[in-house]
């Protein structure tokens, strides 16, 4: 037993012999390999000022790199290899990467890595790219002036654009009329049996109970800064109110108003400083005021569409309505929701309604793979006014055109 205890005794002290040899060992190659750096570099002609300044700055890359391979021993057989050995960089480096996150042709990856807020930091900043040029809109004041004349000088051209614009509608219509006259002669002449008429009925929404004092209809925007001309600030994006969705749903909660029907307008900026998650935060906007206000069963999510990039984007941004400009607008549907079905006949029966009072006024219904927080009500509308190519005027006189079409809808599905 005694013997036991000693043997464990001389094992203890052999470990820590052990231990001291290999720090003292790995401290005298760390420091040999660097002296043998240095004593090379000195040995560098005098009058060669540039490669003797070379040769420094190599020296203390080498430094770095010794350092790094003598800390991570799989540094050092890697950058052996790459260095004459082998030809397999591409592969250590992806184990490396795998396993550590770490590119060791890039040092920074190895302290973000480590320090997670690096990283974090850097995706807030690319971001921002986007939208940083926001943060000066409070002090363009050259900018403001610039708008204010080129709205001035776009509400004249209208005006003078207006008689020419009636007399050709006026012209149009006469021929149209008589045009129509000698078709119906025509037809008359004919017909030797009765015509029969197909339709093809779209399907109703269900009905839905609607209070009378209390608020039924939501507006709100996920994103509150998409902008129109003449304001293309930030990729058309600005917080200017004026040239905004805001403002379209300012008009559009105006005439919904005067038609008899408690509207809730929530303004709320959910994509600005930060365009990730707002749809999100957008949720929570919605929720929030549907907990407070439980009758409101009708949801409008107001948006601005992008405009193609080809020559007749402009030409097929907007409908000629009572000899004006309107945007044309159209209904994205989001098929990931359970009540995707019922989204698409409320999409289609607000269409078909349009059609029926302004044809060319609403564009094809689009659908896409995602929810957009549509699964709150099977009356969710998320409608894109306009595009960047329209102006801000010709938006704004689309929601006096939907208001009455959505009143017609409204009027249709409530029990």
């Amino acid at each position: 037993m005694v013997k036991v205890i000693e043997i464990k005794k001389y094992y203890k002290w052999i470990s820590i012999m052990i231990t001291c040899m290999m720090c003292i060992l790995s401290f005298r190659m760390l420091i040999l390999d660097t002296k043998e750096m240095i004593a090379q570099a000195n040995g560098v002609n005098s009058s060669q000022n540039f490669v003797q300044a070379n040769t420094k700055e190599r020296i203390e890359d080498s430094l770095f790199i010794q350092m790094l391979n003598k800390t991570i021993p799989a540094l050092e057989v890697n950058y052996e290899k790459e260095n004459g050995y082998s030809h397999d960089k591409a592969f250590i480096k992806l184990v490396l990467g795998k396993l550590v996150n770490f590119d060791y042709e890039d040092p920074k990856t190895l302290f973000k890595a480590q320090i997670s807020i690096l990283e974090e930091a850097d995706d807030d900043l690319a971001e921002m790219d986007d939208y940083k040029v926001l943060k000066d809109q409070g002090n363009s004041i050259a900018r403001e002036d610039r708008v204010k004349n080129s709205l001035g000088e776009m509400a004249r051209n209208e005006e003078i654009e207006k008689p020419k614009k009636a007399k050709e509608v006026a012209v149009a219509s006469k021929d149209v009329k008589v045009e129509n006259k000698e078709k119906e002669k025509e037809r008359i002449n004919n017909i030797t049996e009765p015509i029969p008429i197909v339709s093809s009925p779209v399907k109703m929404p269900n009905k839905v109970v609607l209070s009378r004092s209390e608020p039924i209809v939501f507006i709100y925007h996920t994103h509150a800064t998409e902008s129109y001309m003449p304001e293309s600030v930030g990729n058309f994006h600005s917080l200017k109110r004026k040239f905004t969705v805001r403002a379209v749903g300012d008009q559009l909660t105006s005439y919904l108003t005067n038609k008899g029907y408690n509207v809730i307008h929530n303004d709320t900026v959910h994509d600005y400083p930060s365009y990730q998650k707002s749809y999100i935060r957008a949720l929570e906007t919605l929720e929030t005021n549907m907990d407070r206000n439980p009758s409101l069963k009708i949801i409008f999510d107001i948006h601005r569409d992008a405009a193609p990039n080809n020559s007749s984007a402009r030409e097929n941004s907007y409908v000629v309505i009572n000899g004006e400009k309107v945007a044309k607008y159209s209904i994205v549907v989001g098929v990931k929701n359970k009540n995707a079905e019922k989204l698409l006949t409320f999409a289609e029966y607000i269409k078909t309604r349009s059609d029926e009072l302004y044809p060319g006024l609403a564009k094809k219904t689009i659908t896409k793979p995602y929810r957009f927080n549509q699964f709150n009500s099977d009356y969710y509308a998320l409608i894109e006014i306009g595009n960047t190519a329209n102006n801000i005027n010709e938006a704004i006189r689309t929601t006096k055109y939907l208001a009455k079409v959505l009143d017609q809808v409204i009027k249709d599905i409530k029990k």
